[in-house]
């Protein structure tokens, strides 16, 4: 069965927050974060379920400047990994984001993370790379990536 896209619900919470902790480990946000996330962007954090089980989750968010979205966190399983599962979160994020009036959409990534290359290949481009953006040793690239306003005639 093919993994579905959905908005998070409250009742998803504790496998986000599962899932936060197996891939990122120590270094996470906290669960209470994610709950708050919901209430804050409703329409900004989505879940990969299949079957029942979540695999993954995006959250974005909308920056102080209102034309300024953020790709928060990404995270998929290991062993939900390679099914497309990551690129599908980012264009539904962006998705979003657009239709809120984000015209960019930026991100941080650590500058030897593999996820990098994926979003490179989604049109995502280096604005700097960050030193110690969370402490000594958590150096970040800033990443952002433009986004297309459909012509009128598509946006109905």
């Amino acid at each position: 069965m093919t993994p579905t896209l959905r908005l998070a619900t409250p009742a998803d919470m504790h496998a986000i927050w599962q899932i936060e902790s197996q891939v990122f480990g120590e270094a996470i946000y906290p669960d209470f974060f994610f709950r708050q996330a919901v209430d804050l962007w409703p329409d900004l954090l989505l879940v990969a379920e299949r079957e029942g089980q979540l695999l993954g989750y995006g959250l974005g968010g909308v920056g102080q400047q209102r034309t300024q979205g953020w790709l928060l966190s990404l995270a998929v399983l290991p062993q939900a990994r390679g099914l497309g599962l990551a690129e599908a979160i980012i264009r539904k994020l962006e998705l979003a984001l657009r239709t809120q009036g984000c015209l960019q959409v930026r991100l941080t990534v650590d500058p030897v993370n593999p996820a990098r290359r994926l979003y490179e290949r989604l049109g995502y481009r280096e604005l700097t790379l960050e030193p110690a953006y969370f402490g000594p040793g958590e150096d970040r690239c800033l990443l952002e990536h433009e986004l297309i306003v459909p012509p009128l005639q598509d946006r109905e």
